[in-house]
């Protein structure tokens, strides 16, 4: 069993802009295979780009709602940055497991329950 904190290094990946349509953009990161046994669905976390550290929250999955892939990615929301961070190398640091992973009817329902995430991982790294 895999235990929190865990760290995923990697380079941010070119994902649907999904989250960039619904005002939330993400950096995406795909997950080694030891680590896929985590639990999927939302995280919060912490970010680490070059020298600074940021405040984010990720879902680690397979993003059922938009497509289900069969790769497993963790996509991450950070808090208080704005900026292209496609190609650059990221440490994305899962620090509490908040709920699990689901398929929503919509992308609107979807976007409604990320910003109800959104705001308690303000709120759980206040």
């Amino acid at each position: 069993m895999i235990e929190l904190p865990i760290t995923i290094k990697g380079t941010v990946l070119h994902g649907k802009k999904i989250g960039s349509e619904i005002n939330m953009p993400t950096a995406n990161l795909s997950v080694p295979k030891d680590l896929e046994s985590l639990s999927f669905g939302v995280y919060f976390s912490k970010v680490r780009i070059g020298t600074e550290l940021y405040k984010s929250i990720s879902n680690l999955g397979t993003k059922p709602t938009v497509k289900e892939e069969k790769s497993v990615n963790l996509e991450t929301f950070i808090y208080d940055f704005d900026g292209d961070l496609y190609g650059k190398e990221i440490e994305v640091t899962l620090l509490e497991f908040k709920r699990p992973e689901r398929k929503f009817s919509s992308i609107e329902e979807l976007s409604k329950q990320m910003h109800m995430d959104l705001e308690e991982g303000k709120n759980y790294q206040a």
